[in-house]
């Protein structure tokens, strides 16, 4: 019952959304204009389970090392980018027995390796970043007031954290802003404020694979996004007993693959489907298979941040699904007309835009930052 009611405000939020969009007149342009590199620093503590195991700088592939989710790749492939696992969370260092507790043998593991990979932040120079992220708030007020020249931001792990919403609407003492995990155009948009932006957690664009240096031919021709349904799962069954068909292989995600082999299907992929899901999701998958260039089928409602899903594919029958991939992979025309428009709204939503919203923001900042000497026109 609790879902549903979810799932109905999903739609009610989503309404809002397309239509929000849809009235804000985003024409594609022949060419986007590059945005300058910017030097940035990202932490988070050892006792986040999640993204990156080790610290890093500057080696893209790193980011591939992930524990669960693919995380701001748009971070290390499109700036100059540091990443760093602080042994302290807001000033104090972080009690590893008490962390270990309840852990299985596989995260207890995870940890022990972050924690040894570990630095003090308090012992960085940040003078020299344009932007310095933080989990949450493991960057502590005494390093963020030290260096005025900085701007600082936070991400979140989950919005329904209430600090989260807290920082969406008032903005944090000791920070400039948050990276708030939204495309932008929902109903937060009508109180958002200039330290509040439009920043996803899957932050990145379309020339993910290329950077990476793994474009790998399309041999799959369906994925399905790993929270589907049963029905789902049983009507696939039926589909490929049919003759004549041309989606011939079809594969489905599932939580037990490596972050590594979890980007190599996907870049294998030529469609992705989320027609169904379980529960409802907030909207990284769908931007992850985006990425990797999957042109996405889905149902809107079932996912908080649905902006990817262009008009022509939002589709809520799993039949009608198949049978559009099948119909796109016989018309190549129409299929890369889609990825074109898929892939502006990518770059657009989740790279151009927020970098500047925080351009607008530095600009009226009443202090000097690093981040002035590389401003450009975007």
């Amino acid at each position: 019952m609790i879902k549903n009611i979810i799932f109905f405000f999903i739609k009610l939020w989503n309404f809002y959304t397309h239509f929000n969009f849809s009235i804000s007149n985003i024409v594609p342009k022949k060419k986007s204009k590059k945005i300058k590199k910017l030097k940035i620093i990202f932490i988070k503590p050892y006792n986040y389970l999640d993204i990156y195991k080790k610290s890093f700088d500057r080696k893209i592939l790193n980011i591939l090392e992930s524990n669960y989710r693919m995380g701001p790749v748009g971070l290390f492939t499109d700036h100059n980018t540091r990443f760093v696992i602080s042994d302290s969370y807001n000033g104090s260092k972080i009690n590893f027995n008490s962390v270990k507790k309840n852990l299985n043998k596989m995260n207890l593991s995870l940890l022990k390796r972050q924690k040894d990979n570990s630095k003090d932040i308090n012992k960085i120079d940040f003078s020299n970043y344009d932007l310095a992220i933080s989990f949450e708030n493991t960057i502590s007020q005494n390093i963020s007031k030290k260096y005025k020249k900085v701007l600082w931001f936070k991400l979140f792990e989950d919005h329904k954290n209430n600090l989260f919403r807290k920082n969406i609407f008032l903005k944090s003492k000791h920070f400039d802003g948050i990276l708030n995990q939204t495309l932008g155009f929902t109903p937060y948009s009508l109180f958002r404020r200039l330290h509040s932006i439009d920043f996803s957690y899957t932050f990145g664009n379309s020339s993910f694979l290329k950077k990476i240096k793994l474009q790998n031919k399309k041999i799959i021709d369906v994925i399905f996004e790993v929270n589907q349904t049963q029905l789902v799962k049983e009507y696939h069954d039926e589909f490929i007993k049919k003759k004549n068909k041309n989606i011939k292989k079809i594969y489905f995600l599932n939580e037990k693959l490596s972050h590594k082999k979890y980007i190599s299907k996907l870049s294998k992929g030529k469609f992705f489907l989320a027609i169904n899901t379980k529960t409802p999701r907030w909207g990284n998958s769908l931007i992850e298979a985006a990425i990797c260039q999957n042109l996405i089928i889905g149902n809107r409602n079932c996912f908080w941040n649905s902006q990817l899903i262009i008009k022509q594919l939002h589709c809520t029958n799993i039949e009608k699904a198949l049978n559009l991939a099948n119909m796109l992979k016989k018309n190549k025309k129409l299929y890369d007309m889609y990825l074109n428009k898929q892939n502006y709204l990518l770059n657009y939503l989740n790279y151009e835009r927020p970098l500047k919203q925080i351009i607008d923001y530095s600009v009226n900042c009443n202090r000097k930052l690093n981040v002035h000497k590389k401003f450009i026109k975007l």
